[in-house]
C-alpha cells in the first residue's frame, strides 16, 4: 500500500510569522494534530503538532516560535510501511506528504493503523 493511499489532503498549512492564536484555532476548527509550516514560496520550514500547542502559554507568540524545525517527510509514492518505521524510528507521529518539492499532505500513526485495520 502507498502513502497516496492514505494521506489527508488536501493538507492544511501555516506560516512562520501567524501568531499562535490564529493557528491553534484553525487546528481547533479543522480537527487536525499537527500542521506543515511553510515559507510563502512554498518552502517547509517546520512542524507545529499539538504537543507543541500544549506546551506554549502565549498566544501572541509566533508559529516560529515554538515550532518543530526537524521535519521528516515521506513521499506520496513509498510504501506505508516504510512510513511506520520513519515514525518509530524518530519518535513521530505525523509525517509530511511531498511530492515533486510540494507538500501535498500529511501522514499520521492513526493513519498507518486505520490502513492495517482495514486492508
Amino acid at each position: 500500500m502507498k502513502i497516496e493511499e492514505i494521506m489527508s489532503s488536501p493538507v492544511v498549512v501555516t506560516r512562520e510569522e501567524t501568531k499562535l492564536k490564529h493557528t491553534r484555532e484553525l487546528i481547533n476548527r479543522k480537527s487536525i494534530n499537527a500542521i506543515p509550516v511553510l515559507k510563502e514560496d512554498g518552502e517547509i520550514t517546520g512542524i507545529l503538532s499539538s504537543s507543541d500547542l500544549a506546551k506554549a502559554h502565549d498566544e501572541n507568540i509566533t508559529v516560529a516560535d515554538i515550532m518543530t524545525d526537524k521535519v521528516h517527510i515521506v513521499l506520496k509514492n513509498n510504501r506505508v510501511e516504510d512510513a511506520a518505521k520513519t515514525m518509530i524510528k524518530h519518535s513521530v507521529h505525523h509525517l509530511v506528504v511531498m511530492d515533486n518539492g510540494q507538500v501535498i499532505g500529511m501522514v499520521s500513526s492513526l493513519d498507518i493503523i486505520k490502513a492495517y485495520i482495514d486492508s
